[in-house]
């Protein structure tokens, strides 16, 4: 059974909630910066999740860009906490700890972590996916240097209360409605903040002024406004 939080940590909650809210609209930056300062993750990747739950432009903290590139030319592929690949597990609970998915032993004598993990100094794991209305729009992953100094439960009650946190500002500051435009859409919302008009488009990206305002109208539902009036004041 999951122990109870403490009264210090439901005030750290509060507060990285103030923090990341007022740092709209760079709030997965924001959010890995205050996960360290506050609670101390200081090893954190942040991904966004397009409609098919696939996971994309990471950004990282205390994390080399060198990790990062070996991680993404494969490695993904062994970890044992990708959102992706443990789907029915994700669903069950939203935040998974390695021991929740294999054993230590086991885990020390995994490719993953004799050809990866450890190279980079690193051994425990904790990912956190973040959802809205049962949709996965991004996840959090974090490791530890330290064996034996494991994520605990504390841990994962305290991640049930912050992934809401960070999804609702996620959803607020529009970057994961971002990531749910198609190539072609994205291309019409530069075009609109530059003031371009339906038939200006058209002629720019070499489609009917039917198909602008088709996308336009898709673009319109993601973001949850009416017009352009309102859609260019959602994304500035």
């Amino acid at each position: 059974m999951y122990n109870k939080l403490s009264v210090s940590d439901y005030e750290r909650i509060i507060y990285f909630a103030s923090q990341i809210t007022r740092s709209i609209p760079k709030v997965r930056s924001s959010a890995l910066q205050e996960l360290s300062a506050i609670f101390g993750y200081n090893h954190t990747l942040f991904w966004l999740a397009d409609n098919q739950g696939q996971l994309k432009d990471p950004i990282n903290y205390n994390i080399s860009d060198r990790m990062l590139t070996d991680y993404l030319d494969g490695n993904y592929n062994l970890d044992f906490l990708y959102p992706p690949h443990k789907k029915d597990l994700f669903k069950q609970k939203n935040v998974l700890r390695l021991s929740d998915v294999i054993t230590h032993e086991q885990y020390e004598m995994s490719e993953y972590y004799k050809n990866f993990m450890s190279k980079y100094g690193f051994y425990d794991e904790m990912v956190v996916t973040l959802s809205h209305n049962e949709k996965v729009i991004g996840a959090i992953g974090m490791s530890k240097r330290e064996k034996n100094n494991y994520f605990t439960n504390e841990d994962v009650l305290r991640f049930e209360y912050l992934s809401t946190i960070i999804s609702s500002a996620l959803l607020y500051c529009g970057e994961e409605k971002k990531s749910l435009l198609s190539k072609r859409e994205q291309e019409v919302v530069i075009l609109v903040k530059k003031g371009y008009t339906n038939a200006q488009i058209a002629t720019e990206l070499y489609i009917s002024i039917n198909t602008v305002k088709k996308h336009l109208q898709n673009i319109f539902d993601k973001y949850g406004v009416l017009n352009r009036t309102e859609l260019i004041s959602k994304i500035k």
